[in-house]
């Protein structure tokens, strides 16, 4: 029955989504399973029941009186080309590819300052000279990875760009798709907050040790902690980003649009409210190192992310566009 349902969805899947479509589309699905059931109950195989099903149903055209369908009411309302399940496959592979090396360049440029702490410790100009020179040479090389990606998934740029929409089988297997990522980017998440929270700790057992110049150790470990956990909230946000966008394609004023509600990203009341909340957590990580950096009190400046979630929270009940919904 699986391959019966895909195939009606294909076949309404470019038809307004309007009233009389999706009563027909209803009634068409019931007597499909009526006829399977009855030749499954004659002995024939499955295949040969779907066959003849699709070979007698599959034709809208012959079926459109029958249905109370017409020719103005079944005419296409969008023409996008179709995207194949391997070309949806390709870019969730190469997505997630894009979210590690971000990830990657954001875990580069925050640990690139543990080479001047380093090099201070020496308590020479040659040694702080070298690690002033790493820092900046880290940082680079983090630039250049988000440079690189971001010229990798450049060819993607139509599929963002909405010049495609999704067949019922490509739907389900991104739904499927977006599960599965949702748990593995649920555990990047929570590493990523207890790394963060837990980046503490090392300052204040350095702190603790009586030998001087040791307390600098806290804060190179620090910086590790930090950008071992940001790395983590970075690849979980980021990799969840494919399958969201190929779930928004599909349009609500066709039939085939298979989208729940939940599956849909929030739109925001204007391009400037999105571009706030799409900031907002790489905002939240400057700040936190920055103000920890020049207070050097770690032991408290870790209240900065449970206070940026209540302020993010805030944010999006008030920028959410509840007139337009979700997209």
């Amino acid at each position: 029955m699986d391959i019966i349902k895909s195939y009606l969805e294909t076949m309404f899947a470019n038809l307004p989504a309007t009233n009389e479509v999706l009563r027909a589309k209803d009634e068409l699905l019931g007597m499909m399973e009526d006829k399977y059931n009855e030749l499954i109950n004659e002995g024939k195989s499955e295949n040969e029941a779907i066959g003849t099903v699709i070979s007698e149903f599959g034709n809208l055209d012959e079926l459109g009186e029958t249905l109370g369908l017409n020719k103005e009411n079944t005419a296409p309302v969008d023409n996008r080309r179709a995207l194949s399940l391997d070309e949806t496959k390709e870019y969730i592979k190469a997505m997630t590819r894009h979210g590690f090396m971000t990830a990657l360049g954001v875990f580069l440029c925050i640990i690139s300052t543990v080479f001047p702490i380093v090099g201070d410790m020496f308590k020479n100009d040659i040694a702080s000279a070298i690690g002033a020179a790493l820092m900046f040479a880290v940082v680079a090389c983090g630039v250049a990875l988000f440079i690189i990606t971001n010229l990798s998934v450049k060819k993607y740029d139509y599929i963002k760009k909405h010049e495609c929409i999704l067949d019922y089988s490509t739907i389900v297997y991104v739904q499927n798709e977006q599960a599965r990522i949702n748990n593995i980017s649920s555990i990047y998440k929570t590493l990523g907050v207890i790394f963060c929270i837990t980046s503490i700790i090392p300052s204040i057992i350095f702190e603790a040790v009586p030998l001087d110049g040791i307390d600098d150790l806290g804060g190179v470990f620090v910086m590790i902690f930090a950008g071992i956990g940001v790395f983590f909230i970075v690849l979980g946000c980021m990799m969840t980003s494919s399958c969201k966008t190929l779930l928004t394609l599909n349009s609500e004023r066709i039939s085939g649009s298979y989208v729940k509600d939940s599956n849909k990203e929030i739109r925001y009341i204007n391009n400037t409210a999105a571009t706030i909340m799409s900031v907002f957590w790489p905002t939240v990580t400057c700040i936190y190192l920055s103000v920890s950096f020049i207070t050097f009190a770690w032991f408290a400046t870790w209240v900065i992310w449970p206070i940026a979630a209540i302020i993010h929270a805030i944010f999006k009940t008030i920028l959410k566009d509840d007139t337009k919904g979700v997209y």
